[in-house]
């Protein structure tokens, strides 16, 4: 073959690569549009019972600042499409992702953010909700509460299995909740991390703590998988869920639907039953157009991520050159 036809054939296969690659960035588009379209906001209706204001809130998640998928700005946006009225955005270790995520609700009408930290050592964890700075892991577990405290934050056991609880034993009747439902109560093949422990370790802390519902959320789709029924004096802000899980106002569902938490308002939601609201956690989309256009934009970021023009080699640029006129 000759160095023309080669020269022909190289210059044929880049713009057809080129083309497919365009579309290819069509489809993301196409995706994007689609997913936007079909994207549901779900109404939160103002939902009372005996005086107080019923909020579904999430408190433990993280974002692309430590080890999740999500930026604060997205994780905001994720949070309103599971209908969830308020969360905490509790970092490892700072609360920025929570500060950022505060404005950017605040600014586009999303839930009630409240900033927090997951204080995260070897020995344990801990969710703080309701901080303005960080507070140091590099200290003892009882200064770190005595700090959560003294922001007027409040301090939640996170997924106590065995293996935390003796990290968290100085503090536990220091504690303002624990959390008792957790995705590990639907399934894990992990014998250190059980659903049991969790229930255990609530049902026996002295003075009982509030029972939180979190989906220690960092990928996929359980972002308000388990949640914490929050029983707060109206106006609901961030200030009245941090009073009313210090005061212990809180109720969740177990994964058999029996309610756990404050003992009246477990008698309350028996008399007047309460029924959160759902979301499509397994991602099947709104309708047939909806997957399809989910598909078409899969496909497409498969192939901007596969598909490039490839350079011309130097070679061939200066046998393409040909002699000066």
């Amino acid at each position: 073959m000759t160095m023309a036809a080669r020269r022909a054939r190289g210059e044929e296969r880049r713009a057809s690569i080129s083309r497919a690659w365009i579309i290819a960035c069509a489809l993301v588009v196409l995706g994007l549009v689609g997913g936007a379209a079909f994207d549901p906001r779900p109404e939160r209706p103002v939902v009372r019972r005996a005086g107080y204001r019923v909020l579904e809130a999430d408190f433990h998640m993280h974002t692309t600042y430590s080890d999740g998928t999500l930026s604060p700005l997205t994780l905001v946006r994720q949070a309103d499409r599971r209908g969830l009225d308020a969360v905490g955005v509790t970092e490892h270790n700072t609360v920025l992702a929570g500060r950022l995520a505060r404005a950017w609700s605040e600014l586009t009408g999303g839930p009630i953010v409240i900033p927090g930290e997951e204080v995260t050592t070897g020995g344990y964890h801990l969710i703080a909700v309701g901080l303005e700075t960080t507070v140091s892991p590099d200290q003892p577990i009882e200064g770190v509460v005595a700090d959560i405290h003294a922001q007027g934050g409040v301090a939640i056991g996170a997924h106590p299995v065995k293996r935390f609880q003796p990290g968290l034993a100085p503090v536990r009747a220091e504690l303002d909740g624990v959390e008792l439902m957790h995705p590990i109560a639907f399934a894990t093949r992990n014998p250190d991390w059980r659903w049991l422990d969790l229930l255990t370790y609530y049902e026996e802390t002295t003075p009982r703590p509030a029972a939180i519902g979190s989906s220690d959320y960092h990928f996929a789709s359980i972002l308000g998988l388990c949640r914490t029924l929050v029983f707060v004096h109206e106006p609901a802000s961030a200030g009245a869920v941090v009073e009313a899980i210090r005061a212990r106002r809180t109720v969740v569902l177990d994964p058999d639907g029996r309610l756990l938490g404050h003992p009246e308002l477990v008698a309350l939601l028996e008399r007047e039953p309460y029924v959160p609201r759902s979301s499509d956690y397994a991602y099947r989309g709104e309708n047939a157009a909806d997957r399809a256009l989910r598909l078409l934009g899969l496909a497409g970021v498969a192939g901007v991520a596969f598909l490039r023009v490839r350079p011309r080699r130097r070679g061939e640029a200066k046998a393409g050159a040909g002699p000066a006129p």
